[in-house]
């Protein structure tokens, strides 16, 4: 089952998949990109609900040479379900910064990244009825060797980051 609290989740993007503006960056950028795209359909879960998802991605990435990054977001998810055919929207806006890989000299390396944003839950063409807004500092290691992940640690929370699953679940069935 998929987390509620999507900022959780989706923290790791920054660190794995990245797709902001340069402002801060240690050096001049080494990658600097403008993402938009809409995903195929897929299966996801919501609140021990099945069905299907398709994003809607906006993106600019910014990276420098020590690997530090910085990113706009903007996604809208639309999940399906299955059972009874409703839909809600997610929507994410969020700034993302990742510091340099940290060498753990024991064969792992370390990245710290701070997501900053908002996120809401909604039916189509109605009102809000979950937001989150706030703060995540969070850690991902990987092997050094081979890139594989190894862990994801939240390492500080601010904000406000309400439950949700009983009006998800009475909003999808």
């Amino acid at each position: 089952m998929r987390k509620f609290n999507l900022l959780r989740t989706l923290a790791a993007v920054v660190v794995l998949m990245p797709v902001l503006p340069a402002v801060g960056l240690a050096g001049p950028p080494v990658f600097n990109g403008h993402f938009s795209f809409t995903t195929d359909p897929y299966a996801d879960g919501w609140c021990g609900i099945d069905g299907t998802s398709v994003d809607i991605v906006k993106a600019h990435y910014v990276e420098d040479e020590t690997g530090a990054s910085l990113e706009n977001l903007n996604l809208v998810t639309t999940f399906t379900s299955t059972a009874s055919g409703k839909s809600m929207e997610i929507h994410i806006a969020r700034v993302s910064k990742a510091d340099a890989v940290v060498d753990n000299g024991d064969g792992t390396e370390t990245v710290f990244g701070t997501n900053n944003g908002v996120q809401s839950w909604k039916i189509p063409n109605g009102p809000v009825f979950v937001r989150s807004v706030g703060s995540i500092t969070f850690a991902v290691t990987f092997d050094a060797a081979t890139g594989d992940f190894l862990s994801f640690e939240v390492v500080a929370e601010h904000g406000q980051f309400p439950p949700g699953c009983e009006l998800i679940i009475e909003a999808l069935t």
